[in-house]
């Protein structure tokens, strides 16, 4: 949590210290990371205009609102940025200005200008895995990759959580169950299940890589061999857009690290899969992500779509 230069009351300080305590503990690298950068980017705009950011002011986090909409950045990341600031406020044990109606007005008029559709990761569907697969060979490096893909799908998984799964993790099976720790919704580990298709390519690759501890998902020497680090978060967005290109998928350009829960959750939805069971496999608190993710195929499947005789 960023901190003003300048001089604060040492209870200030120390209510702060406290809470970045406990949430290096409680909260994920992800989270942490994004209240550094936000913090830090609202306490120099306070400071280039001499304007106090601890605690700030209504129109001080107005007026920092307007100028991150001003120069271009998207709705979600002005509501993270304001998150960030009300977290500050929290941490510090005083008012946070973000519950202020002048505050509260601006963000709505910024949402508004701007619009609040938020650009989604292009899906990779059953049919996707099917067509990368084909194109897949053998080398341990095309075994893990299909491996992600298909355990990641089966899963939901971010990327950061698809790298933290260890061997130990896995408990072979009918299904195969993987405990896995969702890190924005929980700090405990789950049990999830994967189905036959990626059980079989996840023990393919397991044996090609020689992996029998430590992380699944590892990063490989020119070798071909596992190093035994876990691939990075930014590896896993890689190798999806990576791996959609090779298979001449259309949509590969627009493939990120989210692609394979967009993917799932659009196939479950089509299945006829409880749209709150599908927030729950994919550790969603709420149901607006995966609604929103299926919401494309919810028209195509609605009631124009059937007076038209357009659906599949």
């Amino acid at each position: 949590m960023n901190l003003p230069a300048t001089s604060l009351p040492a209870e200030i300080v120390s209510s702060v210290a406290a809470w970045s305590e406990a949430a290096r503990s409680a909260l994920s690298p992800a989270t942490l990371k994004a209240y550094r950068v936000d913090g830090a980017t609202f306490v120099a705009w306070c400071q280039s205009r001499s304007m106090e950011s601890m605690p700030a002011s209504p129109g001080a986090v107005a007026g920092f609102l307007k100028a991150e909409a001003e120069s271009g950045k998207s709705v979600a990341t002005i509501r993270r940025r304001l998150a960030t600031i009300s977290a500050m406020h929290r941490a510090a044990n005083i008012p946070s200005p973000a519950d202020s109606q002048l505050v509260k007005l601006v963000m709505k008029g910024i949402a508004k200008a701007k619009g609040t559709d938020q650009r989604q990761a292009a899906p990779l569907s059953a049919d996707d895995a099917v067509t990368i697969a084909a194109k897949l060979g053998d080398s341990p490096r095309e075994l893990r990759d299909l491996a992600l893909i298909l355990v990641g799908r089966d899963l939901l998984a971010r990327s950061a959580e698809l790298v933290s799964i260890e061997v130990g993790h896995i408990e072979w099976g009918s299904p195969t169950i993987i405990m896995l720790r969702r890190r924005k919704t929980s700090t405990e580990a789950k049990p999830c299940a994967i189905g036959p298709k990626a059980t079989a390519a996840l023990r393919h690759w397991l044996e090609a890589g020689e992996v029998a501890e430590g992380p699944v998902f590892q990063s490989l020497k020119r070798n071909g061999r596992a190093t035994g680090r876990a691939l990075d978060p930014r590896d896993v967005r890689r190798i999806f857009k990576y791996t959609a290109q090779a298979a001449g998928l259309n949509h590969a350009d627009n493939v990120s690290g989210h692609s394979v829960r967009v993917g799932m959750a659009q196939d479950l939805v089509s299945r006829n899969i409880d749209v709150l069971a599908v927030a729950q496999a994919g550790g969603w608190s709420t149901t607006t992500m995966p609604a929103r993710y299926s919401a494309k195929l919810a028209a195509a499947r609605g009631a124009v779509a059937q007076f038209y005789g357009m659906t599949s």
